[in-house]
């Protein structure tokens, strides 16, 4: 897999990891915690394994962060009675992002 194809496809996973965290923090439904704890940590370790894959330059990673950001926008259109600012989202992002930096 090529480095864009990288870049797609761990800014999906990432994407999903930062909206299940949102749906964790705003959802309205205590019942889905369990389940949604269990998607993130999934999700990680998903997005992990991926960002192991390629040497990832200042240019890489701001493309994955816009790319997570558009990733969340589209699936936040599934969750219309979750409302969050997208300072929140990129922070979510940015801190996963530094997470699999270190």
């Amino acid at each position: 897999m090529g480095k864009n194809s990288a870049i797609n496809s761990l800014s999906k996973i990432i994407g999903n990891v930062v909206m299940h965290k949102l749906l964790l923090r705003h959802t309205n439904k205590p019942e889905s915690n369990d389940f949604l704890k269990s998607e993130i940590k999934e999700y990680s370790s998903n997005a992990f394994e991926k960002f192991q894959e390629f040497n990832w330059n200042s240019n890489d990673l701001n493309n994955i962060k816009i790319k997570i950001l558009g990733r969340i926008r589209q699936l936040s259109k599934y969750y219309p009675d979750i409302s969050y600012k997208e300072e929140e989202a990129t922070s979510i992002a940015e801190e996963i992002i530094n997470e699999l930096s270190e």
